[in-house]
């Protein structure tokens, strides 16, 4: 992997280098072998734990402001071109256009949702959860590529690719009862795949909340209290 300054931009850009094996890169459509993918990146920032309470009791959340109100108009500007995209390659296919049309119509309400939970955030002080959800949504609606990541990518971390994993059943896989949803949740908090990830940075397959620190987490990313512990991270 390689990093660079773009000079095209006067290095306000950067170029990434991935190398492939040319089994893989032969694979590649040739107009993306012989020329850069541009990609549009945006980050959405809420602190869910103690840190953040303390933050949002003495008025210090004014960055993560910024950082989700810059997204959000990023995440606007470039809906508008992937609009206009979408409705043209329906066209393009020579389909009527009224099923590109509605999805393009829901994302729209989407985005215009995401919108208003940015702005009402604003200032607020509060834990909005909903920044992350509704965000993480859109952004996999219109096939983006997302990360999710606490300090230490296991605990919070966890607790959120869970929630979405849950998010993805009942949007697309009927799973619509919302006590079997949060059963489900925890399910994969308990067995699931992201205690391993604990377990290779602790040895122990737990998460690393005590107590204090599970009180001040929001209900919707506590894990099931078998799987939580005072262990070192």
């Amino acid at each position: 992997i390689g990093v660079a300054r773009c000079g095209a931009t006067n290095g306000r850009d950067l170029v990434l280098t991935l190398c492939l094996e040319p089994t893989f890169f032969n694979k590649l459509p040739p107009v993306i072998q012989s020329r850069h993918i541009p990609v549009r990146a945006v980050m959405f920032s809420q602190g869910i734990n103690e840190m953040q309470s303390i933050a949002n009791s003495m008025g210090s959340y004014g960055i993560q402001d910024d950082i989700n109100n810059q997204s959000i108009r990023h995440l606007e500007n470039y809906f508008t071109t992937y609009k206009a995209w979408h409705l043209s390659q329906s066209k393009r296919s020579g389909q009527d256009g009224m099923p590109t049309v509605s999805f393009v119509e829901g994302l729209e309400e989407r985005l215009k949702r995401l919108r208003r939970i940015v702005t009402d955030a604003t200032g607020s002080g509060k834990k909005s959860i909903e920044v992350l959800t509704e965000s993480a949504a859109f952004v996999r609606e219109i096939n983006g590529c997302r990360f999710t990541s606490c300090k230490s990518a296991k605990d919070r971390t966890g607790m959120s690719v869970t929630l979405e994993q849950t998010r993805i059943l009942t949007d697309h896989h009927s799973l619509d009862d919302e006590v079997t949803a949060e059963r489900s949740t925890m399910l994969m908090r308990l067995h699931g795949t992201r205690l391993e990830t604990c377990y290779k940075n602790i040895n122990k397959h737990q998460y690393a909340f005590n107590s204090f620190q599970l009180s001040m987490l929001p209900k919707e990313y506590r894990p099931p209290a078998a799987a939580a512990g005072k262990v070192a991270s």
